[in-house]
């Protein structure tokens, strides 16, 4: 990844040749695909079962650093099949075992830092509070290097039979919980820093977690499932999380999938919701409400489905909670695509859920960058799968998840409205819109950054910030940070945009532009950027540079540029082109304001 992460999409058309095996028809390799995809997404796999999966070198490159005081070869030696996955091939770089830490930064140019420690060697000798303040002291020398993310992980309990006789407020278990109540609390306070949560792993191998054999030989006191199970949330979760864009949208089949059964047939008394489904629902409502938006891709009557709905009341899920239906006899991928035309996204960001292999193979050739999964009818393996696929694990809450789907429903009556009106500008009269500038907006810092990592149509320089800069971006005077906030009559669209500026002396280089795809259509972006031109004009700036990195789906944040700029390599007169946008834009009936 050349020291700059970059997008890594999951699609079974740019990652099957990956993890399938040589040879065979596309057809043969499109189904070991998804073959290989059960094994490594199910229940936890074996060695054995990994070990089967024949690979081939990736395009996308991540250089992992491990500072360490804990054997970590047994966890990269199983882990490419897993990250494979979502198309990267990964080299670890592995520091000696040094338990002060003391060369940490040595190597500085990695894409993500993990300190992976024994605590247990640690326990004896200090404190909590003394060890957490060492390890903040390491963590900031190794970020006075780099901005990149690091990952720490804590410990996991361990039942001993002799802590039987003892309280959890004495002892090494007192330990351990105040160890991990610490660590995460530091995680909080330091940016970009993320907990590889041991503690949390345990729960899920109940009895197995440790293996004293391990421990005696090598000094690494996990078992071999222990140790596939940390390689694979790595791998699908934390690792995916910190480097690429979280999946936007998710494509769901309904019989079979959302359900036991076929609405045609059994209508919708006849169709079973086990257990297995109902918790499937649940995931993808807490989905839904973390920012991924949900959608129907589904052969059915429409009306059938909303029947379904009103009067399944069982159903975790309801009619509102779906962004688009498309529920028709249309192909699903001609319903797919039209799917990403109305919440103006990107194929590429779409997961596509569905218990029939043929409409996954018609999928994957008609759309082939759009990403897949197998449902199985009983629902089970379709709910451990979906909470192991990368680019749906959620590192920080999202502020403005609540606002999504509501705002992507308003857009389809915004079309409609804009249907009715006899010209552009009533239609934009017609939804009454603020418009709300802020500048240097700390509240603002993680609405910033995950638009820097998830937008790709409406980013123009494709800078991928990591969280550190986008805190030094907002807290430094050389540094404007505006974003943008709109609301009109139908929803309120929250902080949909933002542009950076480094200020020197007279001159100012506009480094990120960046828009939501549903706010586009509505020249906000212009609006915006006629404000803020006018902002640097009050500061004395006047030059202007702008940075432009042409990417593969950039195309409409360039094109936009062209109307104001021929010449983006050249310095522009700050005065002249404030003139020309705000010309474009004197008659939009937006009213701004500006926070400051």
């Amino acid at each position: 990844m050349g020291g700059q992460a970059k997008p890594c999409p999951i699609s079974l058309g740019e990652c099957r040749e990956a993890i399938c095996f040589e040879g065979g028809s596309t057809i043969n390799r499109q189904l070991t695909y998804l073959d290989q995809l059960d094994t490594l997404l199910g229940p936890l796999p074996t060695r054995k079962q990994i070990n089967r999966i024949q690979r081939s070198p990736s395009q996308l490159k991540v250089n992992i650093r491990v500072e360490r005081t804990l054997p970590f070869e047994f966890i990269s030696n199983v882990i490419s099949p897993f990250m494979q996955i979502w198309g990267v091939d990964e080299t670890f770089d592995l520091s000696s075992y040094d338990t002060s830490l003391s060369s940490i930064g040595s190597n500085a140019s990695a894409d993500v830092f993990i300190l992976w420690l024994d605590w247990r060697l640690y326990r004896d000798a200090m404190t909590v509070d003394v060890a957490c303040v060492w390890l903040r002291e390491r963590i900031l020398t190794l970020r006075s290097k780099t901005d990149k993310p690091i990952l720490i992980n804590n410990w996991p309990l361990q039942f001993q039979m002799e802590d039987m006789l003892f309280s959890v407020k004495t002892g090494k278990r007192k330990w351990v919980r105040q160890l991990n109540e610490t660590l995460s609390r530091l995680s909080d306070e330091l940016s970009d820093c993320w907990i590889i949560d041991l503690s949390y792993l345990a729960l899920e191998q109940d009895g197995v977690f440790f293996d004293s054999r391990n421990d005696s030989v090598s000094h690494y006191p996990f078992s071999d499932q222990t140790t596939i199970l940390i390689a694979r949330h790595l791998a699908v979760h934390l690792l995916p999380a910190v480097l690429s864009p979280r999946i936007k949208a998710i494509a769901l089949d309904l019989d079979d999938t959302l359900y036991a059964g076929v609405l045609g047939e059994d209508g919708e008394d006849g169709i079973t919701l086990n257990k297995a489904h109902y918790e499937l629902q649940n995931v993808l409502l807490r989905l839904k409400q973390s920012g991924i938006l949900l959608t129907i891709c589904s052969r059915n009557e429409e009306k059938d489905v909303l029947r379904l709905f009103n009067e399944r009341t069982d159903f975790p899920l309801s009619w509102n909670d779906f962004a688009v239906i498309n529920a028709n006899w249309n192909s699903k991928p001609e319903n797919l695509i039209d799917i990403s035309r109305k919440l103006s996204i990107d194929p590429s960001a779409i997961l596509f859920i569905d218990d029939n292999p043929a409409e996954l193979l018609k999928m994957a050739n008609h759309a082939p960058t759009v990403r897949l999964l197998r449902a199985d009818p009983a629902g089970e393996q379709t709910l451990i799968k979906i909470c192991n696929y990368p680019g749906l694990y959620q590192l920080r809450q999202d502020d403005s998840a609540s606002l999504r789907t509501a705002d992507i429903q308003a857009n389809q009556a915004r079309e409609e409205l804009k249907k009715q009106t006899s010209d552009y500008v009533s239609y934009l009269e017609s939804l009454q819109m603020i418009v709300r500038l802020y500048i240097n907006e700390p509240s603002h810092l993680d609405r910033v950054y995950e638009l820097s990592h998830k937008t790709n149509q409406f980013n123009l320089a494709l800078r991928r910030m990591s969280k550190t800069e986008v805190e030094q971006i907002i807290k430094k005077r050389e540094y404007m940070a505006m974003t943008v906030q709109l609301v009109d009559t139908l929803s309120d669209s929250g902080i949909i945009g933002t542009f950076i500026c480094r200020l020197e002396q007279e001159k100012a280089t506009l480094i990120e532009v960046l828009f939501s795809c549903r706010a586009l259509g509505r020249e906000i972006e212009t609006l915006a950027f006629a404000s803020l031109l006018k902002r640097l004009m009050e500061l004395g700036i006047k030059q202007l540079i702008i940075t432009v990195q042409e990417g593969p789906r950039n195309a409409p944040a360039r094109e936009w540029l062209q109307r104001f700029v021929n010449d983006p390599g050249i310095d522009q007169t700050v005065t002249d082109l404030f003139a020309h946008v705000s010309a474009s834009c004197s008659n939009h009936p937006a009213k701004v304001e500006e926070i400051i």
